[in-house]
């Protein structure tokens, strides 16, 4: 099994600029892929939704550990 797709999920804190990227690969072959988990991160705390699908697991809140605020999340 090899590498399908991905998604990288880049959090930046407006207030004390705190930014971090996490990459969620997908698994698989010509028979069909699965999504790995969403992951913790060490600077936010996240709640990750899970994958449907084509697509792969989202983030459905997120908060900044040092300054309680919600960050700018950007996909690619």
């Amino acid at each position: 099994m090899g590498v399908i797709d991905q998604t990288t999920h880049t959090l930046t804190c407006p207030k004390c600029k705190a930014t971090e990227s996490v990459t969620i690969l997908e698994h698989g072959s010509a028979y069909g892929g699965s999504w790995q988990a969403g992951k913790p991160m060490s600077h936010f705390t996240v709640t990750w939704s899970a994958a449907e699908g084509f697509a792969g697991p989202n983030i459905t809140s997120a908060k900044c550990k040092k300054c309680g605020i919600a960050p700018e999340v950007v996909i690619s």
